[in-house]
């Protein structure tokens, strides 16, 4: 079923409440340590959600809501909140999805937005923690990455016990003067003085220029899509994302590529690739480099793809390691 994700302020607060009541008792009663133990009156989530409303009405807090059929089944929040010394961070808290309403990526929208929100800010650092043991993978396939663990932190919702938590932190890129990201095609004239130095690097350190990867192109053009990165209007980096042969609802991200020096291209680039990934209705992205390439794996850990089983003509070949991420 689909659902819609917007921001919500000012005068749109005050109808969101019973839902959010909603939402919040019945996440406690699941078992999430949020802040809360059971059982949690209607009364003490109400006045929550009314200091939350505070916030948002001050300017330092963002309030994500996820909608089905007109109910909200889905909320986060982004505080901006921070001391002088801070005012590069934010934090993401209370990410809450209706139990009836899960598996659906809906918890992955959410997240995905705050941190949109926090790059247009000019936000360096986003931080979290969860209790131990639970979602953590979830933030993992979103970029996140574990810092270290507190114990004994939080009474459990059910009183059973006091667990420890896991602090998470990602690291946004510096905003980059002058980059825009474009639509493009992979013969366009601004395009292939890129590819070649793709193939011409590819070559020299591999043995193999990978020019293939775009084989077929026109056949599923209208399934996929070519960014082209632009510096101060000239073309600095490029990249592709193609339907994946047998495997409905997964793409694969082709030929990227940016010039040397051009820091914050790349993951301009992987960024708009994701975006029209989602968009063409695709929910699981792949990708294949090399163990030799270590800037590259640890480029793809950094933005949320981890290591997966070899596909396609790259199975059996161990010089290859294979990515995906969850969209």
């Amino acid at each position: 079923m689909h659902y819609d994700l917007c921001e919500v302020a000012g005068d749109d607060l005050p109808a969101l409440l019973p839902d959010l009541v909603h939402i919040l008792r019945a996440c406690v009663d699941g078992g999430a340590s949020v802040g809360f133990v059971q059982p949690l009156t209607a009364q003490a989530a109400a006045c929550f959600w009314q200091n939350v409303f505070a916030g948002v009405r001050s300017g330092y807090r963002h309030l994500l809501v996820a909608t089905m059929k007109d109910k909200v089944v889905g909320t986060a929040q982004l505080n901006i909140d921070m001391p002088t010394n801070g005012r590069h961070r934010a934090e993401l808290c209370k990410l809450l999805v209706h139990p009836d309403a899960r598996r659906r990526g809906i918890a992955g929208a959410l997240i995905r937005r705050a941190v949109e929100i926090a790059r247009s800010q000019g936000k360096r650092l986003l931080v979290l923690d969860t209790r131990s043991g639970t979602v953590e993978p979830l933030y993992a396939a979103h970029g996140f990455q574990l810092a270290g663990q507190i114990p004994f932190y939080a009474q459990d919702p059910d009183n059973s016990g006091i667990a420890p938590t896991s602090v998470m932190y990602r690291l946004l890129p510096e905003p980059v003067a002058g980059l825009a990201v474009t639509a493009a095609q992979p013969g366009d004239a601004a395009v292939t003085p890129l590819l070649d130095a793709l193939s011409a690097d590819l070559l020299a350190r591999f043995g193999s220029d990978g020019r293939r990867g775009l084989d077929g192109w026109g056949i599923v053009a209208n399934r996929s899509a070519f960014a082209l990165a632009w510096l101060n209007g000239r073309p600095v980096g490029c990249g592709a994302v193609r339907p994946l042969e047998n495997a409905r609802g997964t793409a694969e991200i082709k030929r990227m590529y940016a010039l040397p020096g051009t820091a914050g291209v790349g993951a301009a680039v992987l960024t708009w690739l994701e975006d029209q990934a989602r968009t063409l209705g695709y929910r699981r992205l792949v990708l294949e480099t090399r163990w030799a390439n270590d800037r590259a794996c640890a480029f793809y850990r950094r933005h949320g793809y981890r290591v997966t089983d070899n596909f396609g003509h790259y199975v059996g070949r161990t010089e290859s390691a294979c990515f995906a991420k969850g969209l």
